[in-house]
C-alpha cells in the first residue's frame, strides 16, 4: 500500500523532467545573421504573398495634423521596438522557441 503512492510521485517527476527535456531541446540560441534568418524562415510564408496580393485603399486623409495621434502612435511603435530588441536578446542570450520567432512577424 505504501508503495502506490511513491510510485504515483515518481511518475509524476519522471513526467515533469520529460517536458522540461523537452522544453530545453525546442529552443534555440540564435544571434545575428541566424536570428535574421530564422526570423525570414518563420515569417515567411504564404501569408506574406498574400497580402502583397491584395491593395488597401487608404482612408482620405484629414489634412490637419493631429499631433495627440502622431505622439501616440511614436510612443507605441517605440514600446515595440522595445520590446522586439528584448525577445531577440533573450533568443542570443537564453534561446527562444519557434513560436517566439513568430512574435517579430
Amino acid at each position: 500500500m505504501r508503495s502506490l503512492p511513491l510510485l504515483v510521485m515518481l511518475l509524476c517527476m519522471l513526467c515533469a523532467a520529460q517536458v522540461q527535456t523537452q522544453e530545453s531541446t525546442n529552443t534555440l540560441k540564435l544571434c545575428g545573421r541566424a536570428l535574421l534568418r530564422a526570423v525570414v524562415y518563420t515569417c515567411g510564408g504564404s501569408r506574406w504573398r498574400r497580402f502583397m496580393g491584395e491593395e488597401e485603399t487608404l482612408p482620405e486623409v484629414n489634412r490637419e495634423p493631429n499631433l495627440l495621434k502622431w505622439t501616440e502612435m511614436q510612443v507605441m511603435e517605440r514600446q515595440l521596438r522595445d520590446q522586439n530588441m528584448a525577445l531577440m536578446r533573450t533568443c542570443c542570450q537564453e534561446g527562444c522557441r519557434r513560436s517566439d520567432l513568430s512574435m517579430l512577424c
